[in-house]
């Protein structure tokens, strides 16, 4: 699957790709403040992952729900190696 991507897309796969294994928590990944929030868009290579789908993923993404057992979704990328080849390449 190629397609291209904008520069504010590879900025925000850049941002989730800086975080310890290439997790946010959802909450984390909107904008505002107070009650006027939205939810930021989802780049391409990753998906917002509820507690219930974790064990479908890597180990590195289900360790963040064990690490912290309040958070119910994460934003994370899915496709690492896509990722890196998207960011590096």
């Amino acid at each position: 699957m190629s397609f291209e991507i904008n520069k504010i897309q590879r900025a925000n796969l850049a941002e989730i790709y800086a975080q310890p294994n290439g997790v946010i928590i959802a909450s984390e990944w909107v904008t505002g403040s107070g009650r006027f929030i939205t939810k930021r868009a989802i780049p391409p290579h990753c998906k917002r992952i509820e507690r219930r789908d974790a064990h479908k993923y890597p180990k590195r993404i289900s360790s963040i729900f064990n690490a912290l057992p309040k958070v119910q979704a994460v934003v994370a990328i899915v496709n690492m190696r896509a990722a890196k080849k998207e960011l590096f390449f």
